[in-house]
């Protein structure tokens, strides 16, 4: 994988496209924030879109600023070949691109003024993402994301004002949007498998940042490093419930472990299909996508189940307790359906 080479590349793109759209509405920009795989460093072409924030510094700025970032955004994207095109779903004009677009999937930028966000507080204002921010997607996961790998490319440091304290339901729309993702995913790869098999193998990634975040654990930057802290927790709750068993009791324990149940080599499959998705969907057939969207969503149900108990055993969480009873017979059901299908 040159991933280096690659972030090398998208660095280039970005540097020009801030200093194309500074020289023009440099008066209009409070701030532009890079987050996601380009800021991570994990940015790979032809895979890979950015995510980036561009603040104004009032309503009257956002469609002339929004107006020029897209075309000129499209003209980099020619010049420095870095094929965004392909990504993007704001290149497209299919239906389904306008639905991903709707649903703000593959999105590059979203242009907003002072009052379409709640930084401190982590709030979306802007009322064409409110209702789906409240109802769906969980807002302080965003928010937290942006503040710890973000980067600033140009303008005062946003990163700062960003105060957000999850509640208990924010972090639980964490833990169910790679549910989602998982799920239509897997009704939808007979159909669209290049889709589905990029938005499960994403949904997977994201679980283990949103799986943290709901157990209150630190969530670090990068992936593999997420993957050992979960790996670790996982352990040690089996050492520790080891330590009052038996012999014939430890082997039940161990045969049914977290470890076991969740697979955490399954992040590794994921991984190697983000990095080479060209090459996963020249072998894969619709039937093996579908095979991996299933086993994505059994991976993303096993995982929130642990998240769940955890909370419950740990801290005693009343409402952990009702939401896992809300969702114990749904789960179940799709736990023993992709296992048999899988």
């Amino acid at each position: 994988m040159e991933v280096g080479k690659d972030q090398k590349l998208v660095e280039r793109f970005l540097s020009d496209f801030v200093d194309e759209l500074v020289k023009k509405h440099g008066e209009a920009i409070d701030f532009i924030l890079l987050f996601g795989s380009a800021a991570r460093g994990e940015w790979k072409r032809g895979v890979s879109d950015v995510d980036l924030i561009i603040g104004v510094k009032s309503k009257k700025y956002v469609e002339p600023v929004r107006s020029y970032a897209e075309k000129l955004f499209w003209e980099l994207d020619e010049k420095h070949g870095t094929l965004f095109h392909k990504v993007c779903s704001t290149a497209g004009k299919s239906k389904l691109d306008k639905a991903l677009q709707k649903a703000k999937l593959y999105v590059p930028f979203e242009v907003f003024a002072p009052e379409d966000m709640d930084w401190e507080r982590g709030e979306i204002k802007r009322n064409d993402l409110k209702l789906g921010a409240k109802l769906v997607a969980s807002q302080s996961m965003l928010f937290l994301k942006m503040k710890r790998e973000g980067k600033i490319l140009y303008g005062k440091d946003i990163r700062k004002v960003i105060r957000v304290r999850p509640t208990l339901l924010e972090k639980f729309k964490a833990i169910m949007v790679p549910f989602y993702m998982t799920l239509l995913s897997s009704i939808g790869a007979p159909f669209f498998p290049k889709l589905c098999l990029k938005l499960s193998s994403k949904a997977v990634l994201y679980s283990i940042e949103s799986a943290l975040l709901f157990m209150d654990k630190p969530v670090k930057v990068g992936v593999e490093r997420n993957k050992k802290a979960l790996e670790r927790l996982m352990n040690r709750k089996v050492e520790m419930k080891a330590k009052f068993l038996n012999s014939a009791e430890l082997d039940v324990v161990f045969t049914f472990s977290y470890r076991k149940l969740i697979d955490l080599d399954f992040v590794d499959k994921a991984l190697e299909i983000k990095y080479n998705f060209d090459e996963a969907c020249g072998r894969m057939n619709r039937k093996d996508v579908l095979v991996f969207c299933l086993k994505a969503l059994r991976f993303v149900v096993m995982l929130n189940f642990f998240a769940l108990y955890h909370n419950v055993e740990t801290k005693q969480y009343m409402r952990a307790i009702t939401l896992l009873i809300i969702l114990l017979i749904t789960y179940l059901l799709l736990v023993l359906v992709t296992l048999r299908i899988a």
